[in-house]
């Protein structure tokens, strides 16, 4: 999911106040995300025979929403995060048709978007992508519940949470062909000096890979144990490196122990593991 920056003027009685609206990617607001605006899936995989989906935004805020339903191109990052481009060459955007385009969605209530895939002829096999953008508009803003009822003199700033959301959608032709797998594995420390694990993830091919890569620790005394996990794991097409945080579920790992990582394919790739790797500690 993305979010957009935006500063907004508006005229006040009085004065001019700025509005700055800041969107921004942090883990801290996930909660105020997945309160403000429920997507399923969160990912979508459409093929030669099944040229349709549907994706369901359920408003979880106690105020009505307009979005705008919008395409955006991107591409991944080493770290998993994306980068906006302004062409892909690979995009799917330009044979997906997706209605409506524009909605209001009350609290509790929610509207389905509905894609559809028309390919090209000559269309080469290998999987296209785009972000499936939901875009808040200006429509239903009450700067008024801001100002607490008090008249501002002078300039003001006023931080207002306007969080977009995108998907992606992947559009594929042909037999998938994709490989990976767990290059490097570290034991180190987050930026708050908890104990982590970080695995590098190669990958290869014209077809996207997906699922979840696990952590299993086993010493000389016990059986293995699953340590930690870090869930819905892409690497896209072009992404040839990874690197993946892995957030510990134990206080500290015993010298000797061997730590065992996993990426165990999900959704289309269930059943697959796709990676593998170990290190003694």
């Amino acid at each position: 999911m993305n979010n957009m920056n935006k500063n907004v003027w508006i005229k006040h009685p009085n004065s001019i106040i700025r509005h700055i609206i800041l969107l921004l990617a942090l883990s801290g607001f996930s909660n105020l995300v997945q309160a403000s605006l429920m997507i399923k899936p969160t990912r979508v995989v459409m093929d030669e025979r099944n040229r349709s989906a549907e994706v369901t935004l359920l408003n979880n805020s106690t105020t009505t929403k307009t979005y705008r339903i919008l395409w955006e191109e991107k591409s991944q990052k080493v770290s998993g995060a994306y980068q906006k481009l302004d062409n892909y060459e690979f995009s799917a955007s330009n044979f997906i048709r997706h209605s409506p385009r524009k909605v209001t969605i009350k609290p509790g209530e929610y509207q389905k978007i509905k894609l559809r895939v028309k390919m090209p002829r000559d269309l080469a096999d290998g999987e296209y992508r785009s972000h499936l953008l939901m875009k808040v508009t200006e429509d239903n803003v009450d700067f008024s519940k801001y100002m607490d009822g008090k008249e501002v003199k002078g300039t003001s700033a006023i931080i207002i949470p306007r969080l977009s959301f995108s998907i992606p959608v992947l559009v594929r032709k042909g037999k998938i062909k994709t490989e990976s797998d767990i290059t490097a594995i570290t034991l180190t420390k987050n930026k708050k000096g908890k104990d982590i694990i970080k695995a590098d993830l190669a990958h290869t091919g014209d077809f996207s890979s997906f699922g979840n890569v696990s952590a299993y620790m086993k010493t000389q005394s016990g059986k293995a144990q699953k340590i930690g996990e870090a869930n819905n794991i892409a690497l896209f097409r072009g992404t040839a490196k990874r690197t993946v945080d892995i957030p510990l579920q134990v206080t500290s790992v015993p010298k000797g122990a061997i730590i065992q990582v996993l990426y165990k394919g999900d959704d289309e790739f269930e059943g697959q593991i796709l990676g593998k790797a170990a290190i003694r500690h």
